[in-house]
């Protein structure tokens, strides 16, 4: 396990994000545009869409984030679920 806090991607601030070594208020900013745009985000791969994040910066986010809740260590997402139109 890691020596530090991990944060999962769809709940952190954009304060928590800039704590990761080398994300700056401007990433921080763009993957929660990202995360607003995308929604739930369910694999840290899909920050690799963010045009902010280089492919090398990618092991260092994986060290920082989590999708999961660590106290509930669930994947499940813990928000609001819409079922969707029957027609």
């Amino acid at each position: 396990m890691a020596g530090h806090e991990r944060y999962n991607i769809n709940e952190a601030s954009k304060e928590a994000l800039t704590h990761i070594p080398g994300v700056d208020d401007d990433t921080a900013e763009a993957i929660l545009e990202f995360r607003e745009r995308r929604g739930w985000i369910h694999n840290l791969e899909e920050l690799e869409d963010v045009e902010q994040i280089e492919p090398d910066e990618m092991n260092e986010l994986r060290e920082w984030l989590t999708v999961a809740s660590e106290s509930s260590g669930s994947l499940e997402y813990q928000g609001k679920k819409e079922e969707p139109d029957i027609v």
